[in-house]
């Protein structure tokens, strides 16, 4: 009897528990719990709308007059050394010798064309005065009469190659002795040997912190001074100084002499202005290797899309490829 009593108790247990379970499917109402399911937000998208427009290739710099303009002096040819007289801060005048190159063999063809030279004036002038010479065999001996002199020019002009010479008056303040020592027996290739520093001339110059291809000779440049705004263009650029504290430094020439009575200046190289073309944010501009790609908001879905860009202001870049305008693009995120 106490064995049954028992077993009955247990079923009852179990029977309490299936209840409970079942009622956990229910609300007090009778319907069922909705389990929630979390959703994520969708991504914002800051756009902007490519536009056609008109579009300036510009860089800003500062320049000041006081640098004076520098000239090369250049090896036109290769040679080894045979006398060096360059020094920095050395004061030079134009034309005094600053490097000499060996140059024997160049020297011997000359020795041997005044030979040849002597001998074709000395025929040519004694069938000239002997009066009754056939016309055919006096106008060959003055061809080559004329010949030789040009081939003895030739020589002397291909000599002065060998001497480098101070393009103007003023003071070496640069040597191009980079790569190695210049010596005698120096072993030098077609190159400036140093600049020289012009006393005789004082410029407009401005210095950036890189070179810009695009900025050249002739080059516009409207320049803005506290006495007025005129403008200029590009006569000349250098490198001034060497590896990462190199600057470059564009000479600009102004004709208006009202601009040299300000100290500073604000100058603008107006590279180039293009109107009518689709143009959008730098900063929309993406760039994987050599590839070019802006992001496009399509249906509110992200594509990327390639492009071709041209020319920029700082702030806006040129499509050339890849959008007609009305495109709308994404200025954030990646």
């Amino acid at each position: 009897m106490k064995k049954y009593l028992l077993k009955a108790a247990a079923v009852g247990v179990c029977a309490s528990v299936a209840l409970s379970l079942a009622a956990c499917g229910k609300s007090e109402s009778g319907a069922e719990i909705e389990i929630p399911i979390l959703e994520t937000s969708s991504p914002v998208y800051n756009t902007v709308t490519a536009e056609i427009g008109d579009i300036s290739e510009k860089y800003y710099g500062e320049a000041s007059y006081g640098v004076s303009h520098e000239m090369a002096a250049n090896f036109t040819r290769a040679g080894q050394i045979k006398e060096i007289n360059v020094e920095i801060n050395k004061e030079v005048k134009k034309g005094d010798v600053l490097c000499v190159l060996r140059s024997e063999e160049i020297e011997e063809q000359i020795e041997e064309s005044k030979v040849w030279l002597e001998q074709a004036e000395s025929t040519y002038n004694k069938l000239l005065a002997k009066g009754n010479t056939p016309a055919n065999e006096l106008e060959y001996a003055r061809i080559d009469y004329e010949l030789q002199k040009l081939n003895r020019q030739r020589l002397e002009r291909e000599l002065s190659q060998y001497t480098v010479t101070a393009p103007c008056d003023g003071t070496i303040v640069w040597i191009n002795d980079r790569n190695r020592e210049l010596n005698v027996n120096t072993k030098v290739y077609p190159d400036w040997l140093c600049m020289v520093s012009d006393s005789s001339e004082n410029v407009l110059s401005c210095k950036m912190i890189q070179k810009i291809d695009s900025i050249g000779y002739g080059t516009r440049v409207i320049i803005t001074s506290t006495l007025g705004e005129y403008e200029g263009y590009v006569t000349g650029e250098r490198e001034y100084g060497d590896g990462a504290t190199a600057q470059y430094i564009y000479e600009i020439r102004c004709d208006d002499e009202g601009v040299e009575g300000a100290n500073k200046f604000k100058v603008c190289f107006d590279v180039y202005d293009k109107t009518d073309v689709v143009k959008v944010p730098a900063k929309a501009i993406k760039t994987i290797g050599e590839r070019k790609f802006v992001n496009l908001l399509v249906g509110g879905v992200k594509v990327e899309q390639d492009v071709e860009t041209g020319i920029e202001d700082g702030d806006m870049v040129e499509i050339t490829n890849g959008l007609v305008g009305g495109e709308e693009v994404i200025i954030n995120g990646e």
